[in-house]
């Protein structure tokens, strides 16, 4: 039952993940957050998940009339990106909130990224903490 159940998981993961690839919802999105309280943040990123399926997908974090704006994509880079539509600040962290259309169904996701050693830890969760998968965050600029 066990085995049954994570099996379950992951493939809504897997499942919520294409979401990102096959439905781009918006281009990008302007959070609250102004962006000199996320300036370490700012720039365009590789998010790298690591479970039974590994992949890495693009983020953007970017100034928008001095709040932070950004935008995710999925490991297919000709689907698009989709809109973050809440960053926040959480401790020495970003938190990022967004919708994904898995299949036409509406999936809450939320990705943090936090400073660890001399790079950056990504926590990714999907559907309000139904699934979590951990990763790392390289900023390449």
């Amino acid at each position: 039952m066990k085995t049954t159940l994570l099996h379950v998981r992951r493939l809504a993961l897997i499942a919520a993940l294409l979401g990102v690839v096959v439905s781009p919802r918006a281009a990008s999105a302007q959070s609250e957050l102004d962006t000199s309280e996320a300036t370490a943040f700012i720039g365009s990123w590789t998010i790298s998940i690591q479970g039974d399926v590994a992949f890495e997908f693009p983020l953007v974090l970017e100034d928008q009339g001095g709040k932070v704006a950004g935008s995710v994509g999925g490991f297919d880079p000709s689907a698009g990106m989709t809109a973050v539509t809440d960053i926040t600040r959480s401790g020495e962290g970003i938190l990022l909130r967004y919708d994904i259309d898995a299949q036409g169904q509406i999936v809450p996701a939320s990705m943090m990224i936090t400073p660890r050693g001399d790079g950056y830890a990504a926590v990714f969760e999907v559907a309000d903490g139904a699934f979590t998968v951990d990763g790392t965050a390289t900023k390449s600029n």
